[in-house]
């Protein structure tokens, strides 16, 4: 039996439990930087820089690493049962979808159709598996229900989408609800709102964060959970939000400021927070989100309910 898990806050807590099995940590922060329809070496060169910026690890720990978790995966034929173990949120409805077309892929390669082989299921539920106690994933395991191969049909249509330069392509996933994959449409909406909004260019993250310190300096930590209050699903690490801290604060027209390790709003942060000016016309982009790179030559912004091309 082979687990792939979304994190080690999760290992750490299933490993313990008594549920046998190999356990697999399969993590990516896949909204940000390139995602490119691939597999194998393609995908780790364009994954690693990424995520060596995200972690401060040097590139190549970043690629072994994710040669050794995708080694793993590639042994799914060896196991009697492959069990995904994934949250309703942003961070993982994007694992599930990932894992969900290179299911598929793998499929259309095995001329003997020897996929089939290992029973595959998933264990996806509005619970966060990190803080779980050992005795709690008991229950989750019991519950598990099979991968069916509309799920499959389903995950890999909206990777496909997600990893193409078209995003008017995920309107669809994230506007319709699904019985197949229920957090998908919410998580895709929640992915399309971190386009920069057309009132003011910025993300709903950068938002947020300039909402809860509009009323006063707070450290990092301090923005963070208030940011994270704001949410209707957590998503998004630390490390990921306090690289956006930085980028605000070190903008050629800052948006923030920090003063001895407390961040505050600078007028420039409270006239772009009320619209009164644009982030990207002040500061420019360079932004993946999925396939789609954001430059001020090529932007794409939110209006709430769609997605526009425009110029800065």
């Amino acid at each position: 039996m082979l687990h792939i898990l979304n994190g080690d806050s999760a290992r750490m807590g299933l490993e313990p439990s008594g549920i046998p099995g190999e356990f697999v940590v399969w993590p990516d922060v896949l909204y940000e930087g390139p995602t490119p329809l691939a597999t194998g070496e393609e995908w780790i060169a364009a994954r690693t820089q990424p995520l060596a910026d995200l972690s401060s690890r040097e590139n190549e720990e970043v690629a072994e690493r994710y040669r050794r978790n995708d080694a793993k995966l590639e042994s799914f034929r060896d196991h009697d049962e492959v069990i995904f173990w994934l949250e309703h949120d942003l961070f993982d409805q994007l694992l599930l979808i990932r894992h969900l077309w290179w299911l598929k892929e793998r499929r259309a390669g095995d001329a003997d159709h020897a996929a089939g082989a290992a029973k595959l299921s998933l264990v996806c539920r509005d619970v966060y598996l990190g803080p779980l106690q050992p005795e709690q994933f008991l229950p989750l395991f019991a519950e598990r229900r099979p991968i069916t191969d509309s799920q499959i049909e389903l995950g890999s249509r909206v990777w496909k989408a997600f990893c193409g330069d078209d995003p008017t392509r995920l309107l669809p996933f994230a506007t319709t609800s699904s019985h197949e994959l229920p957090f998908l449409a919410p998580a895709q909406r929640r992915f399309l709102e971190e386009y920069p909004s057309a009132s003011n260019g910025l993300s709903r993250t950068e938002q947020q964060l300039l909402r809860v310190v509009s009323d006063g300096p707070l450290t990092k930590d301090q923005a963070f959970r208030a940011s994270q209050n704001l949410e209707d699903a957590i998503f998004m690490g630390d490390l990921s939000f306090f690289n956006i801290v930085d980028a605000l604060a070190s903008a050629p027209h800052p948006l923030l400021a920090d003063d001895a390790g407390r961040i505050g709003i600078t007028g420039t942060g409270r006239d772009v927070l009320a619209a009164r000016a644009d982030h990207i016309a002040l500061n420019g982009i360079d932004r993946y989100l999925g396939g789609v790179h954001l430059t001020p030559e090529r932007v794409w912004r939110w209006t709430g309910s769609s997605l526009l091309p425009a110029t800065a």
